[in-house]
């Protein structure tokens, strides 16, 4: 069955513009060597475009979420965004894209969980874990907070340009490990004779809408710790390395 499926996949050298960047970069390795790797995750970022129905689906977003009575705000990535870095994938990393439509998003609950770090670390003693204003906005483990943070979806038309091709929200990044051995606790020490390995990953640029529901007063107390949030310490993974930072519009 692999190697059918191989087969299929040969005379498609890159994804049509209109692909969904997710099924790419999950079915479309047509193997496990590195050069196949760097290829995929090239082909999705610079090949595939927003679709049209993402577009219109984004304007329908935001007009219901605004007649629930949500705030919406925009707010741009100051360079790059790795967002569920982690997570299961035919690749070493991954990328929080859309089920639907393939675009990235940021998922409410990394929001919520930077504020809400954000605000235990930073702010007075009402805002430590626990404090009145903490379960307020926050919750605890028994209730859920008063504030919703809806997923910040990618907003169409955002991306930094690349050299003849449109606007876009995907962009191709390397990881290198330079003493694999070390890291994965081989008893060997780092040395300057270690091979290093480069891992290709997609990353997010652009802007998303970061939208929150729930009384006015406490949206905006939401609002002006987010903005504290990722402009210092960022959303998402490897931000120890400036990913992740975003400033509100």
């Amino acid at each position: 069955m692999t190697g059918f499926r191989r087969e299929v996949l040969d005379p498609i050298p890159k994804p049509p513009k209109d692909s969904h960047a997710g099924l790419w970069l999950d079915k479309f390795l047509k193997d496990k060597e590195d050069d196949s790797k760097r290829d995929l995750v090239k082909r999705a970022a610079e090949d595939i475009q927003v679709s049209d129905s993402y577009k219109n689906f984004h304007i329908r977003w935001r007009q219901a979420l605004e007649a629930r009575g949500a705030v919406c705000k925009p707010a741009k990535v100051l360079g790059r965004l790795a967002i569920n870095l982690g997570a299961e994938g035919v690749l070493e990393t991954a990328i929080a894209l859309h089920h639907t439509y393939g675009v990235p998003y940021i998922p409410g609950s990394a929001l919520k969980g930077l504020a809400a770090h954000y605000a235990d670390n930073h702010l007075g003693e009402t805002w430590k874990r626990g404090g009145e204003a903490f379960e307020v906005v926050f919750g605890n483990t028994k209730s859920a907070g008063y504030i919703t943070f809806h997923d910040a979806l990618y907003i169409p038309g955002t991306g930094p340009e690349m050299p003849g091709l449109a606007k876009k929200p995907l962009w191709p990044d390397v990881i290198t490990v330079h003493h694999p051995d070390y890291y994965q606790g081989k008893n060997a020490p780092p040395a300057d004779w270690d091979s290093p390995i480069p891992i290709p990953f997609v990353t997010a640029a652009g802007s998303f809408l970061i939208a929150l529901e729930g009384q006015a007063d406490w949206v905006k107390a939401a609002f002006e710790i987010l903005t504290l949030a990722l402009e210092r310490e960022g959303v998402g993974a490897k931000t120890s390395s400036g990913y992740g930072r975003m400033c509100f519009k």
